[in-house]
């Protein structure tokens, strides 16, 4: 596992570097390589205040994921570690541009389509990587997505409950039990919480024991 990429998970995201840490060890390198990635385009979308430019350089990660799958791995962190430790698991990096959709599609102003398209690219490469039902992975990330939108001030989405999941997508639920919370203090005009809180810790506990 690349110390670069656990430490800007961690850093970056608590909440969801608390999540990996309830998979099983042999793809925890390779779920917080998918989530690093996201943060990558987070920070592109973040230190970029040229429209044209952003795009440039969220076109640059669509390029350089899909010529992961024809076996061209850059000297980047993140990019590496996927090369290593998810393709060989079945992830793919044409579905991993999925997250360069999203955050082209928030740059427009498109929310919905912002949090459909991240909830996929997540969903989609988390159910290659711990095994479950890609159809259940995808709507829990996608209510993940929905609150992580809430959080940064954009309203809109709407995160559905799937009900008790089974063993393996239960890192991804406790995501989904976090996005949820975050829309419903969005709902009620309540601040972001911070991440990782006593409460937020026991939520991520709780689903990954239990399933929701």
């Amino acid at each position: 596992m690349d110390d670069a990429v656990t430490a800007l998970v961690q850093g970056a995201d608590r909440d969801r570097w608390l999540a990996t840490q309830y998979a099983p060890a042999g793809v925890r390198a390779a779920l917080l390589a998918v989530h690093a990635l996201d943060l990558e385009l987070v920070k592109v979308i973040a230190t970029t205040t040229e429209p044209m430019i952003g795009q440039i350089r969220l076109a640059w990660w669509r390029e350089r994921l899909e010529g992961l799958d024809r076996g061209q791995v850059p000297a980047q962190p993140v990019l590496q570690v996927l090369a290593a430790e998810a393709l060989p698991r079945g992830v793919m990096g044409t579905e991993l541009a999925g997250f360069e959709d999203a955050w082209l599609a928030l740059a427009a102003g498109d929310v919905a389509r912002h949090v459909e398209a991240r909830g996929l690219a997540l969903g989609a490469a988390s159910a290659r990587l711990l095994g479950g039902d890609t159809v259940t992975a995808v709507r829990l990330a996608t209510a993940w997505a929905a609150g992580e939108a809430a959080r940064n001030g954009e309203p809109g989405g709407v995160a559905s409950a799937p009900g008790r999941v089974g063993p393996n997508l239960r890192p991804l639920a406790g995501l989904a039990a976090l996005g949820r919370r975050d829309l419903g203090r969005a709902a009620n005009g309540l601040p972001p919480e911070p991440r990782a809180t006593p409460t937020r810790q026991l939520i991520l506990l709780r689903a990954a024991l239990i399933g929701r």
